[in-house]
């Protein structure tokens, strides 16, 4: 009859078995993520349109504070390449931009503004 290799097999298998726990993995942390972020009231939930306009970019946004109380915003999206824009401003009412890093898909990008500086806007720049 048919000869089986069955070391081929095993291999295949583990392999699928690799790209369903992976996947598995970056859904259960963007299902961890995500609802903790929509239910926060200084979260954002967007859709960025990429290149062409069927295909959506899903980002989250979290307000987060530093230890020295600086006070930030977080962004991760799920593809591409961005970046966290904050506008902050002063007691004195000057208001300035600050720009997180660079990141790729599902890595953080943060922006802080000055110790005792407000946000008072926030979004996601894709590049």
């Amino acid at each position: 009859m048919y000869d089986v290799d069955n070391w081929g097999i095993c291999m295949f298998k583990g392999r699928i078995a690799k790209a369903v726990a992976s996947t598995a993995l970056v859904l259960g942390a963007a299902t961890a993520f995500a609802p903790g972020a929509a239910a926060d009231s200084a979260s954002s939930l967007t859709a960025v349109p990429t290149s062409g306009d069927s295909a959506l970019q899903s980002c989250w946004g979290q307000r987060v504070t530093g230890s020295a109380g600086h006070k930030g915003n977080k962004t991760w999206c799920d593809s591409g390449r961005y970046r966290e824009v904050i506008t902050c401003e002063t007691l004195g009412g000057y208001q300035y931009v600050h720009y997180g890093p660079w990141v790729w898909a599902s890595a953080e990008s943060v922006a802080w503004c000055n110790l005792g500086d407000a946000i008072i806007g926030d979004r996601t720049q894709v590049g």
